[in-house]
Protein backbone atom coordinates (compact mmCIF):
# COMPACT_ATOMS: atom_id res chain seq x y z
CA UNK A 1 0.00 0.00 0.00
CA UNK A 2 1.00 3.70 -0.98
CA UNK A 3 1.95 5.97 2.08
CA UNK A 4 -0.25 8.85 1.84
CA UNK A 5 0.10 12.39 3.02
CA UNK A 6 -1.95 15.30 3.88
CA UNK A 7 -0.91 18.17 1.05
CA UNK A 8 0.33 19.96 4.62
CA UNK A 9 2.47 16.66 5.25
CA UNK A 10 3.94 16.54 1.92
CA UNK A 11 4.79 20.70 2.22
CA UNK A 12 6.55 19.56 5.91
CA UNK A 13 8.10 16.51 4.69
CA UNK A 14 9.71 18.42 1.37
CA UNK A 15 10.88 21.55 4.16
CA UNK A 16 12.67 18.61 6.68
CA UNK A 17 14.33 17.10 3.43
CA UNK A 18 15.69 20.58 2.31
CA UNK A 19 16.99 21.35 6.05
CA UNK A 20 17.99 17.79 6.06
CA UNK A 21 20.10 18.00 2.65
CA UNK A 22 21.46 21.55 3.56
CA UNK A 23 22.72 20.56 7.51
CA UNK A 24 24.73 17.98 4.89
CA UNK A 25 27.50 19.74 3.95
CA UNK A 26 27.79 20.94 7.58
CA UNK A 27 28.23 17.48 8.44
CA UNK A 28 30.53 16.69 5.66
CA UNK A 29 32.56 19.68 6.62
CA UNK A 30 32.63 18.24 10.47
CA UNK A 31 33.93 14.86 9.19
CA UNK A 32 36.76 16.32 7.05
CA UNK A 33 37.79 19.11 9.92
CA UNK A 34 38.08 15.63 11.99
CA UNK A 35 40.16 14.24 10.22
CA UNK A 36 42.36 15.97 9.40
CA UNK A 37 43.44 15.71 13.21
CA UNK A 38 43.15 12.27 14.24
CA UNK A 39 43.50 8.80 14.69
CA UNK A 40 41.06 7.01 12.59
CA UNK A 41 40.77 3.80 15.66
CA UNK A 42 40.30 6.14 18.33
CA UNK A 43 39.03 9.56 17.49
CA UNK A 44 36.11 10.48 19.19
CA UNK A 45 34.97 13.09 17.12
CA UNK A 46 35.87 11.50 14.02
CA UNK A 47 33.46 8.27 14.62
CA UNK A 48 30.85 10.62 15.96
CA UNK A 49 31.11 13.13 12.52
CA UNK A 50 30.78 10.09 10.45
CA UNK A 51 27.58 8.40 12.43
CA UNK A 52 26.00 11.90 12.55
CA UNK A 53 26.68 12.17 8.84
CA UNK A 54 25.27 8.40 8.12
CA UNK A 55 22.19 9.04 10.39
CA UNK A 56 21.54 12.57 7.99
CA UNK A 57 22.26 10.01 4.71
CA UNK A 58 19.42 7.66 5.90
CA UNK A 59 17.11 10.02 6.84
CA UNK A 60 17.37 11.74 3.82
CA UNK A 61 17.38 8.41 1.84
CA UNK A 62 13.95 8.12 3.52
CA UNK A 63 12.15 11.20 3.08
CA UNK A 64 12.82 11.46 -0.59
CA UNK A 65 11.09 7.93 -0.83
CA UNK A 66 8.17 8.61 0.88
CA UNK A 67 7.71 11.75 -1.48
CA UNK A 68 8.05 9.52 -3.98
CA UNK A 69 6.06 7.18 -3.07
CA UNK A 70 3.40 8.95 -1.30
CA UNK A 71 -0.29 9.69 -2.33
CA UNK A 72 -1.56 13.12 -1.56
CA UNK A 73 -4.99 12.88 0.39
CA UNK A 74 -6.95 15.98 0.39
CA UNK A 75 -9.76 15.99 3.59
CA UNK A 76 -13.02 15.84 2.73
CA UNK A 77 -16.02 17.02 5.12
CA UNK A 78 -17.63 13.50 5.41
CA UNK A 79 -19.96 11.89 8.05
CA UNK A 80 -17.46 9.31 8.85
CA UNK A 81 -13.67 10.12 9.99
CA UNK A 82 -11.33 9.32 7.42
CA UNK A 83 -7.78 10.21 6.41
CA UNK A 84 -6.71 13.87 7.29
CA UNK A 85 -10.07 15.07 8.98
CA UNK A 86 -10.20 17.08 11.85
CA UNK A 87 -11.45 15.44 14.94
CA UNK A 88 -13.21 16.70 17.97
CA UNK A 89 -13.36 14.24 20.47
CA UNK A 90 -14.48 14.10 24.42
CA UNK A 91 -13.23 11.34 26.77
CA UNK A 92 -16.91 10.22 28.02
CA UNK A 93 -16.35 11.16 31.87
CA UNK A 94 -14.38 14.37 31.14
CA UNK A 95 -15.98 17.49 30.20
CA UNK A 96 -12.65 19.04 27.82
CA UNK A 97 -12.70 18.64 24.39
CA UNK A 98 -9.46 17.31 22.00
CA UNK A 99 -9.20 17.96 18.77
CA UNK A 100 -6.44 15.60 16.35
CA UNK A 101 -5.75 15.91 12.49
CA UNK A 102 -5.46 12.09 10.99
CA UNK A 103 -2.44 11.81 9.75
CA UNK A 104 0.18 9.76 8.31
CA UNK A 105 3.03 8.37 10.72
CA UNK A 106 5.20 10.43 9.13
CA UNK A 107 3.97 14.02 9.86
CA UNK A 108 2.44 12.69 13.37
CA UNK A 109 2.82 15.19 15.84
CA UNK A 110 0.85 15.17 19.45
CA UNK A 111 1.98 18.84 20.05
CA UNK A 112 0.51 20.29 16.62
CA UNK A 113 -2.45 18.66 17.13
CA UNK A 114 -1.78 15.54 14.85
CA UNK A 115 -2.25 11.68 15.49
CA UNK A 116 -1.01 9.20 13.59
CA UNK A 117 -3.58 6.96 11.49
CA UNK A 118 -2.04 3.95 12.66
CA UNK A 119 -2.12 5.43 16.14
CA UNK A 120 -4.27 2.81 18.76
CA UNK A 121 -6.85 6.36 19.01
CA UNK A 122 -6.50 6.94 15.13
CA UNK A 123 -6.91 3.17 14.13
CA UNK A 124 -10.42 3.40 16.58
CA UNK A 125 -11.09 6.85 15.16
CA UNK A 126 -10.84 5.88 11.54
CA UNK A 127 -14.66 4.86 10.36
CA UNK A 128 -16.17 6.56 13.08
CA UNK A 129 -19.35 9.02 13.01
CA UNK A 130 -20.50 12.00 14.87
CA UNK A 131 -22.08 10.41 18.43
CA UNK A 132 -20.09 7.19 18.65
CA UNK A 133 -18.59 5.69 21.51
CA UNK A 134 -15.01 4.68 20.02
CA UNK A 135 -13.08 2.20 22.46
CA UNK A 136 -9.13 2.83 22.69
CA UNK A 137 -7.22 0.02 25.36
CA UNK A 138 -4.15 1.99 27.37
CA UNK A 139 -1.72 0.82 30.05
CA UNK A 140 -4.40 2.18 32.19
CA UNK A 141 -6.90 0.37 31.11
CA UNK A 142 -9.96 0.94 28.25
CA UNK A 143 -10.83 4.50 27.46
CA UNK A 144 -13.75 5.58 25.88
CA UNK A 145 -14.36 8.67 23.51
CA UNK A 146 -17.10 10.18 22.15
CA UNK A 147 -16.87 11.90 18.62
CA UNK A 148 -18.37 15.28 18.51
CA UNK A 149 -17.08 16.57 15.54
CA UNK A 150 -15.93 15.62 11.90
CA UNK A 151 -14.26 18.45 9.92
CA UNK A 152 -12.18 18.20 6.80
Amino acid sequence: MKPQLTAMGHDQVKNRLATLKHARTAARERMRTARKFCDFREDVTYVEAVRDYERMEADILELERLLDDATIVESKQTDVVSFGNKVVIRERNDEETESYRIVSEAEADLGQGSISSSSPLGRNLIGATVGQIVHVESPEGTLAFEVLSIEA
